[in-house]
């Protein structure tokens, strides 16, 4: 399974992905913007666009839903929670209901021989950061869903998420994490990248060490700000929406 990450390089840093089956040769689009952009990257690796997949129904998540389905051979997917699609004997996705950015909010988790390798997160969890909730979401149920869905994942899955806020992000955790070197490193990395077709990608383990959404669940982060986490959670949405 192949994951092409193509930047639109448009005012909201929209990321969209093509996923390429190694053994079908075929690909599933998420949340296309703009195809004129990513079916040549798709055409470039191989691949035959079959499916669509989107995360949620913000407009920049499905502005060019149509466009793909007027491909030949192509349909849309909707998938329940836990439901999965089978690319091959090898290659499949989960879909995971994972609300607060929106009600109806999915994440799609990818695997490879049973094994989850990484996970599509759209607007729920970003590098080094979380959706915001200021357009149909709920930051109650985002913190329920970053503990539930996110915390226990493995720190090898690479996070791949729907719009690139890294060093954004990162600035805002600086504010409220003064003394995390981590972040001073990354924020070192993203200022030194500056091909805007290149970009880092993250690990869980990485992100629970920068991501100040993941470490309110950290009893020494809690304490620095004399919050429990969901406490400290809901604080960091509200204090980031204001930054």
């Amino acid at each position: 399974m192949r994951v092409i990450q193509h930047f639109l390089n448009n005012p909201l840093r929209n990321f969209n992905y093509i996923i390429g089956s190694e053994v079908t040769k075929e690909a599933v689009f998420i949340d296309p913007f703009d195809i004129t952009q990513t079916l040549p990257l798709c055409q470039k690796g191989g691949f035959t666009p079959k499916y669509l997949l989107n995360t949620h129904a913000h407009h920049d998540h499905v502005k060019d839903n149509g466009n793909f389905l007027e491909l030949d051979g192509t349909e849309k997917v909707i998938l329940k929670d836990r439901e999965r699609l089978k690319l091959s004997d090898r290659e499949e996705i989960e879909c995971r209901l994972t609300p607060g950015h929106m009600i109806e909010h999915y994440c799609f988790f990818l695997y490879e021989d049973g094994e989850m390798k990484s996970v599509i997160a759209g607007d729920t969890l970003f590098n080094a950061g979380v959706g915001n909730c200021k357009n149909g979401g709920d930051p109650e149920l985002l913190f329920e869903t970053i503990k539930n869905e996110f915390l226990d994942l493995g720190d090898d899955i690479i996070l791949w998420p729907g719009h690139d806020y890294f060093l954004n992000n990162l600035s805002f955790a600086k504010t409220v994490d003064k003394n995390n070197d981590e972040i001073d490193k990354y924020i070192k990395k993203c200022n030194e990248q500056h091909d805007n077709n290149l970009f880092l990608q993250t690990t869980m383990g990485e992100e629970k060490k920068l991501n100040p959404f993941l470490r309110v669940f950290e009893k020494s982060f809690q304490e620095n700000h004399n919050k429990d986490e969901k406490e400290l959670f809901l604080w960091l949405r509200s204090k980031r929406d204001k930054w």
